[in-house]
């Protein structure tokens, strides 16, 4: 999962170093910030229902896949034993014939969920990269900054040190969750507080007239099967 993670924040830091451009005038002083957009996607309400929803997609196909691996060791321990405990080609094709099936399902299974993936993560993605990308340059308007630069560029040594002042960080991740909670407002709505308390008072009331529990029996022995 965590290489995921690694995927998907490697690309999002390099649409949004490639694509935010603000413009530098020609002036004594620039007014310079930083944002780190890879702690954005990982704080944010949006960015961590994303990764929810990538991780949850992703291990599904593993899931898929594991069962794949599992037939084609099943059928490779019965090929096994033919070749070693019985002499019939018919069978053995037979079997050989399973193996190539399964194998060449577990490769189209692999490409097929690939390509699901990455059409998932894009879809999941490219809005709030967008999304980030219009917050920082309404900030950079707003606040006048000239510049803003992806703090993650220190990885590769192209910024040495950022002053903790100039990080907007928190700021985008503020503006990104109420961006989100505005678009989404069927998802964010916290539950009403008295119906709970109405709920709460039900739910008294009923476990009060239940019939007091009986004690669970112990369940009976049963005979064991004979596996031979």
């Amino acid at each position: 999962m965590r290489k995921i993670h690694l995927i998907v924040l490697s690309t999002i830091v390099t649409l949004l170093f490639i694509s935010v451009n603000i413009p530098v005038f020609a002036q004594s002083s620039v007014k310079i910030a930083v944002v780190d957009t890879e702690k954005v996607f990982q704080d944010s309400v949006w960015g961590k229902k994303a990764f929810e929803e990538i991780e949850k997609a992703s291990a599904e196909w593993q899931q898929k896949g594991a069962q794949i691996e599992k037939d084609l060791t099943k059928l490779q321990e019965e090929l096994t034993k033919q070749r070693t405990f019985l002499d019939n080609k018919e069978e053995e094709q037979k079997l050989q014939d399973q193996i190539d099936s399964k194998t060449q399902e577990g490769q189209n299974l692999v490409q097929q969920g690939n390509t699901v993936l990455r059409q998932k993560q894009q879809a999941l993605m490219d809005p709030i990269v967008q999304e980030i990308k219009d917050l920082i340059k309404k900030i950079a308007i707003e606040e006048k900054y000239d510049l803003v630069l992806e703090k993650q560029l220190d990885i590769y040594k192209i910024v040495l040190y950022v002053n903790p002042e100039l990080d907007i960080t928190n700021h985008v991740t503020v503006m990104l969750d109420k961006s989100y909670k505005d678009k989404n407002p069927e998802k964010t709505k916290e539950p009403n507080k008295l119906d709970k308390t109405d709920k709460s008072k039900e739910s008294v009331k009923s476990d009060s007239q239940k019939e007091p529990v009986k004690p669970v029996e112990k369940p009976k022995e049963t005979e064991k099967k004979d596996t031979k």
